[in-house]
């Protein structure tokens, strides 16, 4: 009886091998399943707002400096302009400060920069510093450099807006050389993708639609 049963089992088994061989009849194994890719909510709405942007290596975790050369690639870009530049810096005597170029009336003919200085205290008061005009409107390159002589620069982040064909815009932020903040619009800004890296939540990505 021992030996029947032996025997029952054995075809049982054999014959389920046999089964899962024959065309038309798959089993599913864990090896198949992790072996699939899950897309981010970011990349969803990168693909939400602009299907031509298409790359795999997005789909796990969005890499802005990518995006935007993806971006660039798709969407040429006709002029650019520093809309700002902030360096945070400490000077030789080890005191905070912060240089600001900002573009005055930026999409005018008589457009200007103008710096701005400002001293940081030891509880993070900020205060402004009186600067001369020549010093404070269209500065020199010689003049920035004058205040960053002997400092360290602890973060220079730009603020940069590029005019693109058919259209097209995009706004950019970065710190050093890496991109933080980065949108994308179309014309009529019908379609709108906002992309910035968060503390603790990392690269957050909307899309907005007229």
């Amino acid at each position: 009886m021992q030996k029947l049963i032996l025997l029952f089992i054995s075809v049982f088994v054999l014959g389920n091998g046999a089964l899962a061989q024959q065309p038309g009849h798959s089993v599913s194994t864990p090896a198949a399943s992790s072996s699939m890719k899950p897309v981010s909510i970011s990349y969803q709405k990168v693909q939400q707002c602009f299907a031509e942007i298409q790359d795999e290596k997005l789909s796990f975790k969005v890499d802005l400096n990518r995006l935007k050369d993806l971006s660039d690639a798709l969407f040429v870009t006709t002029h650019s302009q520093m809309r700002m530049r902030k360096v945070h810096y400490q000077d030789a005597e080890k005191k905070l400060h912060n240089l600001i170029l900002r573009v005055k009336n930026p999409q005018t003919k008589k457009s200007e920069m103008v710096l701005s200085l400002q001293a940081i205290d030891e509880k993070g008061v900020i205060t402004d510093l009186a600067l001369t005009r020549n010093q404070s409107v269209n500065p020199k390159q010689e003049v920035v450099n004058t205040f960053l002589l002997g400092s360290k620069i602890l973060s220079e982040e730009i603020w940069s807006y590029d005019t693109k064909l058919k259209g097209m815009s995009a706004t950019t932020k970065m710190n050093f050389k890496e991109v933080v903040e980065y949108e994308l619009r179309d014309p009529a800004r019908r379609r709108t993708l906002h992309c910035e890296t968060q503390k603790d939540l990392g690269i957050i990505c909307t899309c907005t639609k007229k």
